[in-house]
């Protein structure tokens, strides 16, 4: 059997068919905003947003099936994370200093607002509360869907919530507005 010989040309390219209101570009916000709080650079938080996006074009038909786009994506996004994580401590080393971590420059233009202060909080804190947190009140998923994301069950995810809340309180205690509130509020 002989092949015959393809055409790759531009014109037949194609794009994977996205119904209107299903273009992944109107949830970049979200993908951004989580993948900055996570890596703590815009640069590397545009790049993972970008592969996030470019992943959801290229499998456009599982996103028009997907009950909760954001979610859907948000989830890729926290793969993508992962692996830019991964990367970068291979790249430099385990040990080595970034001058994107924000706990290594500060500039005196700038006023302190805190943000280095939580950023630097909730890096102490352990990868899942840290996680259950940024998606509760950054992305703002219900515990339900955090659940779903982090493939535990709510009652986890609720914990996780909990205890991720009452280590960002002993870490930044004058960060939160009613650090003893806490522990009763979940």
């Amino acid at each position: 059997m002989v092949k015959q010989p393809v055409s790759v040309g531009i014109e037949r390219a194609t794009v994977p068919s996205i119904r209107s209101g299903e273009d992944p570009i109107q949830y970049l916000d979200e993908v951004v905003r989580y993948a900055y709080a996570r890596l703590g650079s815009r640069e590397d938080a545009e790049d993972v947003a970008m592969e996030v996006i470019h992943a959801a074009f290229r499998f456009g038909r599982d996103l028009s099936r997907k009950q909760n786009p954001t979610l859907y994506l948000i989830g890729i996004t926290r793969r993508k994370v992962a692996d830019h994580l991964r990367n970068r401590t291979k790249q430099r080393g385990a040990k080595t200093v970034s001058i994107d971590d924000p706990s290594v420059l500060t500039t005196p233009t700038e006023p302190d607002t805190g943000l280095s202060e939580l950023m630097q909080a909730l890096d102490a804190l352990p990868e899942l509360q840290r996680d259950v947190l940024i998606l509760k009140y950054l992305i703002g998923f219900s515990t339900n869907e955090i659940a779903v994301l982090i493939r535990k069950t709510p009652k986890a995810a609720n914990s996780l919530l909990q205890r991720g809340r009452e280590s960002l309180a002993k870490y930044a205690p004058h960060l939160i507005s009613d650090a003893s509130a806490v522990r009763s509020n979940p």
